[in-house]
Order: C-alpha cells, then structure tokens, then sequence
C-alpha cells in the first residue's frame, strides 16, 4: 500500500479520535455543571402588609428590615424578590394557594399552612407606652378607664382583651389614622395629650429610630399580651420555596456573624432577636 496513503489516512483517524474526545468533554462538563451550579434568575415574589421597620413602602430606600434582609439572602444566591405591598390576609391565602412564594410577618399558630424558618425575624407584644414621669402601670384592662389610651385606628394588637376594650370603649381611646399613625401617637403622648399609646417594642424602636428620639423617651408600663414570633415565611406549594426556607437557615447565622444583620437592623433602630428567641425556647423547656 502507498505510504501516503496510509499517512493520509492515519491522520483523519488521529483528527476524528480528537473531535469525539472534544464532544465528549464538553457533554460531561455540560453535565457536571447541571448537577453542581446552583439555580440562577428566580424572581421570589414577597407579599406584606404596611408595617413598617419590618416592611414598609417597596419603593422607598428604607422598604423594612425583613425586605432588606430577605434580598440580601436570596441575591447571595442569584435570585431577586418582587416585593409587593397589600392587605395580610389576601397575601397568606394566596401564599396558601401557591398563587405568590412568600409573605412577611407571619405567625405560626395563625398560618401554620405555610413553611417557617428555625428563628422568627422579630417578635410582637402588645406593649403599654408612658412617659418616663408618668406613675401610670398597667395592671389588667380595668386600668385603662382611668386613663386617656392612644391608639392606630384598625390595628389588632392581642386578638382578646385590648382589642375589645378598644371597640366597646372608644370615648376613651384617642385613634389616629393611616401610615404616619403611630408618629402621631408619639407625638401626642410627648404633648401629654394622651396617657398611654399601645404599640409592640419593635415597632415603638422602629418609630423612635425614625423620628430621631431615644428609646429612652418613653418607658413600658405593661404588657397586655405575650411575644409572638414574626416570621418570613413560604407557600408549601413546589419545591423552590421549601429550598428558599432552606437558604434562610443557611444564611442566616452567617449574617448574625459577620456583622452583615446587625448592620441592617441598626439603620432600623433595631435589635437582634436572638437572645429573645433563646429565652423564649428555654422556658418552653422548663
């Protein structure tokens, strides 16, 4: 046989090896990043009712502290959130439904449908407000028909004894209206044209924060109902948002870590929940 003939053949031979080498290299990378690359370009779409420091105004630079620590997880890992504002029980029922991901300032006994994280993102106590020279203490709802109560008109705050007294009570209770309501119930209580305003700590820090006043400026003078965890939680309609949960865990405690949760809360005049959450779950343990 001519030598070059065999040459010529050798080397289309050599050069075939070669291509199906190739292909079959970029198939098994192809595959390999399939398996291992995390998922990219999810738009979670968050629900929330107006309750700002937790979530406020979605095109405000300030749109809440659950908003803000929500992004901050879920763009770690690629996605981006469409937060969108409105009524709390329209948004928990479609959450329900699987209709939109996940909602903001849920509770677990009253949602107890959707898929919690480990640690709630704030707690709520329906909390009693006087100013530091006032000898007003609260000591069961009786106590309040001797004062002049300030509160947010249209606002549950226990689900029981206060929000009855509220209702049935009314000539006694000063009510202020819309988003700059508890502003205005601040405000009134420091021009002592109120005794007392019912609020929750975290939402009384926020407003403080907000208003460039100390936390000092005002003091407890009783609960009228126990802390209730608030948590950013998710529909268990499709595997997404129980890995979206899953995120939250992870990422969590290396945010309380590093700083980066800490930073976010104090733009909001808040605190770490943590301790709180530690001393709540040690007496359910006694």
């Amino acid at each position: 046989m001519d030598l070059d003939i065999i040459a010529e053949e050798a080397s289309e031979a050599i050069k075939m090896f070669n291509t199906k080498m190739i292909i079959a290299t970029i198939i098994i990378a192809g595959s390999l990043s399939l398996v291992t690359a995390p998922s990219y370009g999810d738009t979670i779409t968050v629900w929330g009712e107006y309750h700002p420091p937790l979530n406020g105004n979605p095109t405000d630079i300030n749109p809440g502290f659950m908003i803000e620590i929500a992004e901050s997880i879920f763009k770690k890992h690629g996605h981006d959130i469409n937060y969108i504002l409105g009524p709390r029980a329209r948004g928990v029922r479609m959450a329900q439904e699987g209709k939109i991901n996940c909602v903001v300032n849920a509770k677990i006994k009253e949602h107890n449908f959707l898929e919690f994280p480990s640690e709630p993102w704030g707690y709520h106590a329906a909390t009693l407000f006087s100013l530091p020279s006032s000898e007003f203490q609260y000591q069961g709802i009786k106590a309040l028909k001797k004062v002049r109560l300030g509160a947010t008109a249209a606002m549950r705050y226990d689900n029981g004894v206060m929000d009855e007294y509220i209702k049935s009570d009314s000539k006694n209770v000063s009510f202020s209206y819309g988003k700059n309501a508890i502003e205005r119930q601040v405000r009134m209580l420091l021009k002592n044209r109120v005794d007392t305003i019912v609020s929750c700590p975290l939402i009384m820090r926020g407003q403080l924060s907000a208003m460039g006043l100390e936390t000092k400026s005002l003091k407890i003078v009783g609960e009228v109902k126990p802390y209730v965890g608030m948590y950013f939680a998710c529909s268990r309609r499709g595997e997404k948002n129980l890995r979206y949960i899953a995120l939250i865990n992870q990422e969590i405690t290396k945010m309380r870590e590093n700083g980066e949760l800490k930073k976010i809360l104090d733009k909001y005049g808040q605190i770490d929940w943590f301790d709180l959450y530690k001393k709540l779950n040690s007496l359910k343990h006694d």
